[in-house]
């Protein structure tokens, strides 16, 4: 596996182990599961480029979360987001291939289509390989 795609799969864990997040969705997936009811967390492909150094392989990957909620008012989906970014903050820095050099939010946007909130969280990670 990738540097990214292990960091993706790594990143999911660490969320789905949160019990303050978890008890605010039914669920954190790569990509779109066929049938969950919202709210659930979704971590679009990732987009990785070389972030290697002269004696290290290493990997830029660009993160997408995706926050797709129900909810009447914007207030649910605010909690969700406030606890995934604090979880991601504390994001371990090592993993099974790779050393976790930064993990930095770039942006995030908050749309209400219809009746569903969706916020998505970009976020930047440089992954160095053991």
């Amino acid at each position: 596996m990738s540097l990214e795609q292990d960091f993706a799969r790594a990143a999911i864990d660490w969320l789905a182990g949160d019990a303050a997040l978890m008890s605010r969705v039914n669920g954190v997936f790569h990509r779109s599961p066929v049938r969950i009811a919202a709210p659930y967390v979704v971590l679009d492909d990732v987009l990785a480029t070389d972030w290697s150094t002269k004696d290290r392989p290493g990997r830029e990957a660009r993160l997408a979360f995706t926050i797709r909620d129900g909810s009447d008012d914007a207030a649910p989906v605010a909690a969700i987001t406030a606890a995934l970014e604090t979880r991601l903050a504390a994001m371990p820095r090592t993993g099974e291939s790779y050393r976790l050099v930064n993990l930095t939010p770039l942006r995030s946007r908050t749309l209400r289509i219809d009746a569903l909130w969706l916020v998505t969280l970009d976020y930047r990670a440089r992954l160095l390989q053991f």
